[in-house]
């Protein structure tokens, strides 16, 4: 290691992050190796969106974030009024799900996203599946339901609830959003046992998404994963696929502060790993799961290194613009009820916000 250590400074970010990636699966087998600081030489990078680097950039960034985080809390009831494609066709016995409508209007409409699939695999659709995605912030919610065409719902702690009511409560109402409080130690089973109603309950979703690196990680490299839901995903036989997203901190992040529109977002799918290949070797199964995580994180960053560098030259020959298609599904009395009150609602809101602001003018005037 000590060699190794002696030539990192002079690698690339993409060539460090192979050396990180030795250093995880050493952690994986029990013998962690000494944190290591590297000074890695500058490069040209390519600007993220519309937020520009530096001091201004900071500025821009923040007053972006205060401009569209009403637009996100208000994004389900704003998504069936201008998102495309229309959920009111009631003549239509199938429609777009709620999930893809609201993850496409926030994605491409409000944030003006550019995916760029890297790699020749695509999404996981036969069957019950785990999407396992990395966590980089707010922006997570929309865009990786998006990149899942709406087939998943989202793990939330309950957090989401309190500051996102308009969105949250809807979404949970549909089973678009589950939401659960940070258990004590030893209380794992029960919430497994929710998950397993939620899925029964809600059988339009065929996935859940979950973050396994268990917090939000704006780093270049992955942290260690968390093996609960994927005991959990193990335990009821369950596919998984990987979903590595870069760049999402970049749209909307309350860690940084900042948003930007128009950021390219490079995004990988692993291949597929069936846990029922896995019977009574749970060891097994994690293990390829991290091996699998960990080729997967390098594909798609090492494609956005090489687009720092290079700009829109750098693009792999296996990527390519990236749009995840339709997902229709059978409206309940539950989600027209949904429909017609998160709308209403939005409504009600805009009028009030009006009256209390004509009010206010008159007692100045």
């Amino acid at each position: 290691h000590h060699d190794l250590l002696s030539v990192l400074p002079t690698l690339t970010p993409r060539h460090a992050r192979f050396a990180f990636r030795a250093t995880r699966r050493e952690r994986t087998r029990g013998r962690p190796l000494g944190r290591v600081s590297i000074n890695l030489p500058k490069h040209p990078r390519a600007m993220r969106g519309t937020t520009p680097d530096g001091f201004v950039g900071k500025i821009v960034g923040f007053l972006t974030l205060l401009a569209v985080l009403p637009l996100f809390s208000l994004s389900l009831p704003l998504s069936f009024v201008f998102g495309r494609p229309s959920v009111w066709g009631f003549r239509d016995k199938y429609r777009p799900s709620f999930s893809f409508t609201w993850s496409k209007f926030m994605t491409s409409t409000v944030m003006g996203c550019n995916l760029t699939l890297v790699g020749n695999r695509g999404l996981h659709k036969d069957g019950r599946c785990v999407y396992l995605c990395n966590h980089r912030a707010w922006a997570d919610f929309f865009i990786d339901v998006y990149l899942t065409e709406g087939r998943a719902f989202i793990l939330s702690r309950y957090l989401v609830v309190y500051v996102f009511p308009l969105f949250a409560l809807p979404a949970m109402a549909v089973g678009a959003v589950f939401a659960f409080k940070r258990n004590k130690p030893g209380a794992h089973e029960a919430l497994n046992a929710q998950l397993d109603t939620h899925r029964e309950t809600h059988g339009d979703f065929s996935g859940l998404i979950v973050y396994p690196e268990g917090t939000r990680n704006i780093k270049p490299r992955a942290l260690p994963l968390k093996r609960g839901l994927i005991k959990y995903t193990w335990s009821r036989q369950l596919d998984v696929q990987i979903i590595v997203a870069a760049s999402k901190e970049h749209v909307l992040s309350q860690k940084r502060y900042s948003a930007s529109f128009g950021v390219t977002i490079p995004v990988g799918y692993s291949e597929v790993i069936e846990s029922r290949k896995f019977v009574n070797d749970f060891e097994g199964f994690f293990k390829k799961v991290t091996t699998t995580w960990d080729d997967t994180w390098d594909l798609v960053y090492d494609a956005r290194d090489k687009m720092d560098i290079n700009g829109e030259n750098g693009k792999t020959d296996t990527s390519k613009a990236y749009r995840p298609k339709t997902q229709l599904v059978e409206y309940s009395g539950k989600q027209v009820a949904v429909l017609l009150g998160s709308v209403g609602a939005l409504l009600l809101l805009i009028v009030l916000v009006v009256a209390t602001s004509a009010a206010a003018l008159q007692g100045i005037l």
